[in-house]
């Protein structure tokens, strides 16, 4: 059953800080505090663990008079200044506590734990910018920490800094390239800044090196349909043809008249009147695949291959369908042999016919729709033979391939059929529990649809009660590591939308490396309820019974009772490290 939240000895409520604080005021007194600083040092624990008591008991007031005390003696005391930061923290004194952290980093700025508790205040009061800037300094001091770029590359998601956020992919996946589920992670970030091609290798990549029934095997394979063009998603920085960014209303209205005049020209064979026309509807919406695919015909019509190249050229990056590119790359190919450019209309032509055989190949048995248009084999291997005399002979051998593959084609489909084992093993990666396992269901898709708004990592965490009766749960020491030495680990959060009735979660946590194979076992779970007086939560990971094994650690976020993949909300991640290299 999901637990409320009990108090934790850490938790204080707001009466026992307002009793707590007047009982400061009373019995503690300034002469008696100085006189127990004199000749204390700025790392005396007294003055640390006085100024703890106080805070962890509710006494605020005194607990920051000691410290404010301690600075005044030691100015440079780093600890002071970290401490005073993490109770003003917790005192709803966000301005004073960032001034304190900011104090701190002046005169340390690798401070690693004052910077990470920087980020975590600056993430709890909205300062969205601000805590991504923090995320770039964090990240420029723990350099060779691959969770911190990860992180960033989500923020900077969140943002719409997609260029910035790929870069931050690539550090993560440079520093952990046996993350798979981080490269496709990474393929996503490529294709939405229209590099399709490396979308396209990095899912491959991440294909021939999982084992088979991986958890990535299937959004792996998902993802190669949408880049391979099986969608509408053409990446988020795709401008379609009518954008708004670069053509006005007006050009518009006169592109639209002229478009079909020029058609009428075209498809009568007055090229010579078309060519003006184009040259005016590319001015006017230089998007417009169509009239650029049309344009190079016209071009190639009146003798003027050179720009008809250029344009072709440039059809293929304004999205043709699947019939044009397949022209374009044909009547580049009978331009170049125009020119007498062999090798390269070679090469054009080659791409095309293997397209055709591997096409004939995969639907030698099936019935093709009505109207299709295919590859047309024949045609393509006579424009080969007319170019194969003019190329060297090691290149004209390489066309030897396609023709035995066709010819061999009825033979294969004789191969061994497979054993029980083979099918049984290829059902049981169909099952929908394998086939959406929560360990890949949510590559590929972006950051910020996401209930939660925030998901902080901590090692410890107090509850503040507000005035309205409302409970803010606040994380302490805040990070993306811990040692193994470390006992309970917090992830604290809000969700994107307060809850109006009770909203159960829960949280189920596996080390990254084993779960992307679908082997491995659940470390930590925990199961909460979200209740109506609750602006934030936390769940608790208690460790193992032989204590956390070091590594990387992915905890699946599911609303519900229940975990599957089908309640998976989002997803947080943290390390697990010796001790003795907690800062690699």
């Amino acid at each position: 059953m999901p637990r409320a939240y009990p108090r934790h000895p850490l938790f204080c409520s707001g009466l026992l800080i307002c009793l707590s604080v007047l009982c400061g005021w009373m019995f503690v007194a300034p002469g008696i505090l100085a006189e127990e600083l004199q000749g204390a040092s700025a790392s005396d624990p007294r003055i640390i663990e006085r100024a703890k008591t106080d805070w962890e008991s509710g006494a605020i007031t005194p607990a920051l008079e000691t410290l404010d005390q301690g600075i005044e003696a030691h100015p440079d005391a780093i600890t002071l200044h970290k401490l005073r930061g993490d109770i003003l923290a917790t005192s709803r004194a966000s301005t004073e506590a960032l001034q304190a952290y900011e104090t701190v980093l002046g005169m340390q700025p690798s401070a690693l734990d004052v910077r990470w508790a920087k980020w975590s205040l600056l993430v709890r009061s909205g300062q969205g910018e601000q805590s991504v800037e923090e995320l770039r300094r964090i990240a420029a001091v723990d350099t060779h920490n691959p969770l911190i770029h990860l992180r960033l590359a989500r923020e900077l998601r969140k943002l719409d800094h997609l260029e910035a956020s790929l870069q931050s992919y690539k550090k993560a996946v440079e520093l952990a390239p046996d993350m798979h589920g981080w490269r496709l992670a990474m393929a996503r970030a490529r294709f939405d800044v229209l590099d399709y091609e490396g979308a396209v290798n990095d899912v491959q990549y991440v294909l021939d090196h999982i084992p088979p029934g991986s958890p990535l095997e299937l959004p792996a394979n998902t993802l190669a349909t949408v880049f391979h063009g099986h969608s509408q998603d053409r990446g988020r920085r795709f401008d379609p043809v009518f954008s708004s960014k670069d053509i006005t209303p007006d050009q518009l209205k006169q592109w639209a008249l002229m478009r079909a005049d020029a058609w009428r020209m075209f498809v009568a064979g007055r090229y010579h009147e078309a060519e003006p026309m184009y040259r005016k509807l590319l001015e006017l919406n230089p998007r417009d695949p169509s009239a650029a695919h049309q344009f190079g015909l016209t071009l190639m019509q009146l003798g003027k291959c050179d720009e008809a190249l250029k344009v072709f050229g440039k059809v293929s990056d304004l999205d043709p369908t699947e019939d044009q590119y397949n022209d374009i790359v044909f009547r580049m190919g009978q331009c170049l042999v125009e020119l007498e450019r062999w090798e390269e209309a070679f090469m054009h032509f080659r791409t095309l016919y293997d397209q055709a055989v591997q096409f004939e190949i995969q639907n030698k048995d099936n019935a093709l729709p009505p109207g299709m248009r295919v590859l047309d084999k024949k045609k393509l291997l006579r424009w080969l033979e007319r170019v194969k005399p003019h190329i060297p002979a090691e290149l004209a051998n390489l066309d030897n391939g396609p023709a035995s593959d066709v010819t061999s084609a009825p033979n294969a489909g004789e191969a061994p059929a497979p054993t029980k084992e083979e099918l049984d093993a290829a059902l049981d990666r169909l099952k929908p529990e394998r086939a959406l396992d929560t360990g890949g269901v949510l590559v590929g898709r972006d950051a910020d649809f996401s209930w939660f708004r925030f998901v902080i990592p901590a090692s410890k965490v107090m509850r503040d009660d507000l005035p309205t009766g409302q409970h803010d749960f606040i994380p302490l020491n805040p990070g993306d590591t811990f040692l193994t030495t470390q006992q309970d680990i917090y992830l604290v959060f809000r969700l994107v939308s307060d809850s109006y009735d009770a909203v159960p979660l829960a949280t189920q946590c596996f080390l990254e490396t084993t779960e992307a194979t679908g082997h491995s076992g659940m470390i930590a779970q925990d199961h909460v309820l979200m209740a109506m007086s609750d602006q934030s939560g936390y769940f608790t990971l208690v460790p193992p019974e032989h204590g956390w094994t070091p590594g990387l650690y992915r905890c699946g976020l599911f609303a519900g009772e229940r975990t599957s993949a089908y309640t998976q909300a989002d997803e947080v991640r943290f390390r697990v490290v010796q001790s003795n290299s907690s800062s690699s």
